[in-house]
């Protein structure tokens, strides 16, 4: 802005003093900042590396330095009071409850939950699950992210989410929560999903979605196989835009890919990825779309 003053710089000097979680979280926003810098355009790539010596102004204590220096030490500073809320806009820092969930997943984790009867819950990356007991049957409540539901011996199996309660009856089923919606699909048996009041019955292949104003009417024909890949180990895209197929990717991916070209945001791809070697995508962007690859510390790739 250019109002800082030496004073504020000093005062930041000794906000990250206070603690290593404060001179981590400078580090992390100046990191950032200039990472955003890169994407604009106005720095190169290399000048990321100069964090260690923006983060190194608390030994430099004396007068000798330039006013500048101390005005880009308060601006990063400015950013770090953002740092959380520009992650969670990327979906890069789990939420707080994910956080003290009973059971989580990291990027490209996956992880089976036995229930009391024998059935279970398998958690797809980036998931959150707590455990229920005021139902009568055995019941999760998915937090953020996807799994497959198994009823056991009882033959039901409960599955909160949002303001809806799916029951599966004697096979599987599939529930996906993202920040828009809940999406529950049934793989076998059947499911019956409730939502304040309405109801609604799935079939194999069928499924239905809602997020807080409402529920939507059963589709069918679902692919689950391409649903579920995740199971396997593969992701498999079917003329799907390409902007779909990088927020798809991200999820499984450390780092993150970044579509910096709007024109390529609609191009529709197919293609089947192992979880394990999800870079080759970024290869196949170059070579088959003409994609520009900038790479960037921290796993981040430009696709330009």
């Amino acid at each position: 802005s250019g109002d800082a003053t030496e004073a504020d710089a000093a005062k930041l000097i000794a906000w990250r003093a206070e603690s290593p979680a404060h001179e981590l979280a400078f580090r992390s926003a100046v990191r950032l900042r200039q990472l955003v810098r890169v994407v604009e355009g106005v720095e190169r790539p290399e000048t990321i590396g100069i964090v260690s010596n923006v983060a190194s102004l608390d030994a430099q204590r004396t007068k000798k330095h330039s006013r500048r220096a101390f005005l880009g030490g308060a601006m990063a500073a400015s950013v770090a009071g953002g740092l959380l809320f520009v992650g969670r806009s990327l979906d890069m820092v789990p939420s707080l409850a994910a956080l003290n969930a009973k059971y989580r997943t990291g990027t490209g984790e996956r992880l089976v939950v036995r229930l009391g009867d024998g059935g279970t819950v398998e958690l797809n990356t980036r998931t959150s699950i707590n455990l229920r007991d005021d139902l009568a049957m055995p019941a999760v409540e998915l937090i953020s992210g996807e799994a497959v539901v198994t009823s056991g011996r009882s033959g039901t199996a409960a599955l909160v989410a949002g303001n809806g309660t799916s029951i599966g009856k004697h096979g599987q089923f599939s529930a996906r929560r993202t920040e828009d919606e809940i999406c529950i699909t049934c793989l076998s048996g059947e499911v019956e999903v409730a939502w304040n009041g309405e109801h609604r019955q799935l079939a194999p292949s069928q499924e239905v979605r809602y997020d807080d104003r409402g529920i939507g009417a059963v589709t069918a024909q679902a692919n689950t196989a391409v649903l579920t890949a995740w199971r396997n180990g593969t992701l498999i895209f079917q003329d799907i835009p390409m902007r779909q197929v990088i927020l798809e990717i991200n999820r499984y991916r450390e780092g993150r890919i970044i579509l910096a070209n709007n024109a390529l945001s609609g191009r529709r791809l197919s293609g089947t990825y192992n979880i394990d070697r999800l870079d080759e995508f970024i290869d196949q962007a170059e070579l088959a779309v003409g994609a520009k690859v900038t790479r960037l510390p921290g796993d981040v790739v430009v696709l330009s």
